[in-house]
């Protein structure tokens, strides 16, 4: 497993535990992330990127299993995931598949890509 990789899959857990600030070291400062609340808002910087998983994890409880990753270059990797999303009172909001880029930069992600299913 590349070091990217693996850095990918520790992300993937803190977020499945829904920790907000602990996703923090793993975001690069000047990330860009699409808002996945609001479809045509994008996420700039560490602290924006962060305060977006702080709302989606007020309102939805998400819980992603990779089930492929593919090194695209030594500066991504695209995956494809299993999103099973709740609502607060524990109603299934969403149970999809999707498949993102995520672009990493100086070793920590500096942005994902969506590519279908979300």
């Amino acid at each position: 497993m590349s070091p990217l990789s693996a850095m990918l899959e520790a992300a993937y857990a803190v977020f499945n535990t829904h920790d907000a600030q602990g996703l923090r070291r793993f975001i690069h400062p000047e990330a860009t992330w699409p808002d996945t609340l609001e479809a045509d808002h994008a996420n700039v910087g560490q602290d924006a990127v962060i305060a977006h998983f702080a709302r989606v994890f007020a309102t939805l409880r998400p819980n992603i299993h990779l089930i492929e990753v593919i090194e695209e270059t030594g500066q991504s990797l695209t995956v494809e995931a299993q999103y099973a999303v709740e609502t607060e009172d524990g109603q299934v909001w969403s149970d999809t598949r999707a498949r993102l880029t995520y672009h990493f930069r100086d070793g920590l992600l500096s942005g994902m890509t969506i590519l279908s299913g979300f």
